[in-house]
């Protein structure tokens, strides 16, 4: 890996290795390296023996939020090959990955949608197609079946909605400005424009 100089308040969420930046030219293959922070999304640019080319920043408030989710999405390249599409206000990029696929690509998507919106992207609740069919019915029923028996014993089950109404106060991370809302609200700070999550 390429020695990146993070923000002060800036970590790495997930990185990968052996990925293809779609439109790369015409001698492309498996050898950039992404990297995906609480502030950035981060392409490292490779040549075919390993010297770094370029190191390009794309700044996670760049990207497109539509009805609420994250333009970070499992694509289908021109090859038929599954990407990893992004769209940002000014552009779109599109990356492949040599070994597990899809597996990365909808990892990538959902670390994307909680930075920018606190929760995972959509298509992580896809149905897996590796999944027994019926088997969602199934599970489905099961735990119907589970929540009416606790009912009965007089267990009650936990409530969600209470715990998104929570109200939170937190301190800016980029001008420690006050940030008032819901726990696990995306918001913008009104001063210094930083987007971030209350937690």
């Amino acid at each position: 890996m390429v020695n990146y100089n993070l923000e002060p308040n800036e970590a790495i969420l997930i990185q990968s290795t052996s990925v293809l930046c779609e439109g790369g030219g015409l001698m492309t293959a498996y050898t950039d390296e992404l990297i995906l922070t609480n502030i950035n999304i981060i392409h490292i640019s490779k040549g075919m023996f390993g010297n770094t080319k370029g190191v390009k920043k794309y700044p996670l408030s760049q990207v497109k939020i539509v009805n609420g989710q994250a333009q970070a999405i499992l694509g289908k390249s021109s090859n038929g090959m599954p990407d990893l599409q992004i769209y940002f206000v000014n552009g779109q990029l599109a990356f492949q990955f040599q070994s597990s696929g899809k597996k990365e690509i909808i990892d990538f998507a959902n670390g994307i949608s909680k930075v920018l919106t606190g929760n995972k992207s959509e298509q992580s609740s896809v149905a897996n197609p590796f999944a027994i069919p019926g088997a969602e019915m199934v599970a489905e029923t099961f735990k119907d079946t589970i929540n009416v028996l606790k009912g009965s014993l007089g267990i009650k089950p936990k409530d969600k909605a209470a715990d998104k109404s929570v109200k939170v106060t937190k301190k800016c991370i980029g001008c420690m400005a006050p940030l008032t809302g819901t726990k696990g609200q995306s918001i913008r700070c009104q001063y210094c424009d930083t987007d971030q999550i209350l937690g």
